[in-house]
């Protein structure tokens, strides 16, 4: 059992700013952007401040905006690629449920009828739960524009904006709360109490507040032509190839059919239900119109397995190779792939190494460094008012991803007040135990021993935080660490990020479920979710030229590492033990 779940961990990595007012939505050509209008006192520190994007993105979104920000200016906030289903002009309001709401109130609020609201939000047919996110589709009808005149363009000089420390006074008018100052400083409430030294929130007229600030400096950098350096052909960010009346795909898993040198039942096993998804997923895409020969290679955990496999002379047809599952045979497929100029993709984890200066790899496992970097900022956007202390265990592997958290965090600190982090061994950590307050652990170790000692040890002095909460943020690895009791994961939050999680009691879940069911008489195992999710997303993505939809267990959203680089998943699910079960509180980006 322990080495099925070791080769779960090394193949899959383990599969496993609350929102309070309503936020309206828009989309133009594929993306997705936060509308905001503009309050006296709005700056671009603050856009970017408030909804962490950043300045020059803001700028590149609304050209002239860095020459100040107007009241009542339209901003749009760049967050993303648009969502399946939206299309150009949409607006979209989310809107947390509160006691009261119906679907037919929240539909007039809109300005849409039920049957628009139910499309847009299937899961609300059974009813509306507090707390719960809905899509309200805004009518809007966008102005109707004149044909743009084409002219020669010329490149402009591009904003450079710095930004510099300083503090404002603004006396309290008779309507103002200091919630509203807040919200037209773009400065949060707490770092205002704090600033003034205020033991609460009460103001009153003629108050003079003082306002921590940045003060924005913009100066325009002459863009000047350069010869153009001679290189091999570039590759685009998107890789997308000609469309083509049929595509060929290989699929490259170890079944070990002739039962050959290195044969493992589990592997067979993972590879066989993994295959499954990538049937069903082939049905799926089908139905939108894919017309595509997989080829399905028999590929054992040996190195001459795979060179001769990519040997055979079909091979350089493929427009796209799943696999392999393991690190090495995905190295040599990989450098193989950046000779041919075929696309691959790493099914499960790999080493990161593979993606440098090939871009024709696309990692959808995030690396173990980059969960470490999403975590920071997790902990950073949750817990900045608790005691972070990150652990040191001494193990030499772990180092990496030491580094990679106090690194990431350290930087993230830096826009949030420079938050403290304190760095101790694990036989300290009885001293950093705040009582009555809240404690955050970090212990990045992917090593049983030291994890199951941090845990014993922090168990035996636990009760020092009196009436405080206890957090620990461990590492994927974990989950397979049975020798860590549940009642210490739940009592003390064992968090970790993940690349997948497979939550049976979604609805989509429960549709594809329900297919596999049908299709295999069978019961869907969460490598047969993860075959499923890759083969849709990537084909549909690359070969179909479609907007991406997220997967089942899997939250996609690919970002190139860097220019002539490999691309890898940059997003992942925070999941967190309590009341004794598994439970998805955050997806998050690095």
């Amino acid at each position: 059992m322990k080495q099925l779940l070791l080769i779960v961990a090394v193949l899959f990595g383990t599969f496993a700013y609350a929102q309070t007012e309503d936020v309206v939505y828009e989309y133009k050509k594929g993306k997705k952007y936060i509308v905001h209008y503009a309050e006296d006192g709005n700056t671009l520190w603050g856009l970017h401040a408030t909804y962490h994007v950043a300045v020059n993105d803001i700028i590149a979104a609304n050209p002239g905006i860095e020459k100040g920000v107007k009241e009542g200016q339209k901003v749009m906030i760049p967050v993303g690629n648009a969502e399946a289903g939206t299309r150009d002009g949409m607006m979209v309001k989310e809107h947390t449920v509160v006691k009261g709401d119906t679907p037919y109130s929240l539909a007039k609020k809109g300005g849409c009828t039920v049957d628009e609201l139910n499309a847009l939000n299937p899961d609300i047919k059974n009813g509306l739960k507090i707390g719960q996110i809905v899509r309200i589709p805004v009518k809007y009808t966008a102005p109707v524009q004149k044909p743009e005149k084409v002219e020669e363009t010329v490149e402009q000089p591009k904003p450079v904006v710095t930004f510099t420390d300083t503090v404002i006074s603004h006396t309290v008018r008779n309507d103002e709360t200091l919630y509203s100052i807040s919200k037209r400083f773009m400065v949060p409430v707490i770092e205002l109490q704090e600033f003034n030294k205020l033991k609460s929130n009460k103001i009153k007229p003629g108050d003079v507040i003082r306002i921590p600030m940045k003060k924005e400096q913009v100066k325009l950098i002459e863009v000047r032509s350069v010869e153009p350096i001679k290189k091999d052909p570039p590759v685009d960010q998107e890789l997308l190839f000609k469309n083509k009346d049929e595509y060929h795909i290989a699929v490259m898993l170890p079944f070990y059919l002739d039962g050959g040198t290195g044969s493992s039942e589990a592997l067979k096993n993972i590879a066989t239900e993994f295959y499954m998804g990538i049937e069903l997923a082939v049905d799926s895409l089908e139905e939108l119109g894919l017309k595509a020969v997989v080829h399905v290679y028999d590929v054992a955990n040996d190195s001459m397995d795979v060179v001769n496999t990519l040997k055979k002379p079909e091979m350089k047809s493929m427009d796209l190779i799943i696999g392999p599952l393991l690190p090495q045979g995905a190295e040599i497929v990989g450098t193989w792939c950046k000779t041919n100029q075929i696309r691959m993709v790493c099914p499960s984890a790999c080493n990161s190494a593979m993606l440098k200066n090939n871009p024709y790899v696309y990692a959808a496992v995030p690396s173990d460094i980059t969960q470490e970097q999403i975590m920071a900022r997790y902990v950073i956007e949750h817990h900045s008012k608790d005691q972070i202390v990150l652990v040191n265990t001494g193990i030499a592997k772990d180092k990496e991803l030491y580094d990679a958290f106090r690194a990431r965090f350290m930087e993230l600190s830096k826009t949030k007040g420079n938050i403290k982090l304190i760095e101790i061994k694990t036989a300290d950590l009885a001293a950093y135990i705040r009582k009555n307050a809240g404690t955050v652990f970090v212990v990045p170790t992917r090593d049983r021993s030291a994890a199951v000692n941090f845990m014993n040890t922090l168990h035996k002095f636990g009760s020092k935080a009196g009436n405080g909460t206890i957090s620990v943020f461990g590492t994927k690895d974990w989950s397979s660490f049975d020798d860590i009791k549940g009642v210490l994961r739940n009592k003390y939050n064992v968090h970790w990020a993940s690349s997948s999680d497979l939550n049976y009691t979604l609805p989509e879940t429960k549709t594809l479920l329900r297919r596999y069911r049908a299709k295999y008489h069978s019961d869907m195992s969460r490598y047969g979710a993860h075959g499923f999710d890759v083969m849709y997303y990537f084909t549909r993505s690359l070969l179909m030229d479609k907007n991406p939809e997220q997967g089942v267990m899997n939250a996609f959203d690919m970002k190139q590492v860097s220019e002539g680089n490999g691309f890898e998943n940059d997003q992942c699910f925070i999941l967190k033990n309590t009341d004794f079960e598994l439970v998805r509180v955050a997806l998050m980006h690095e």
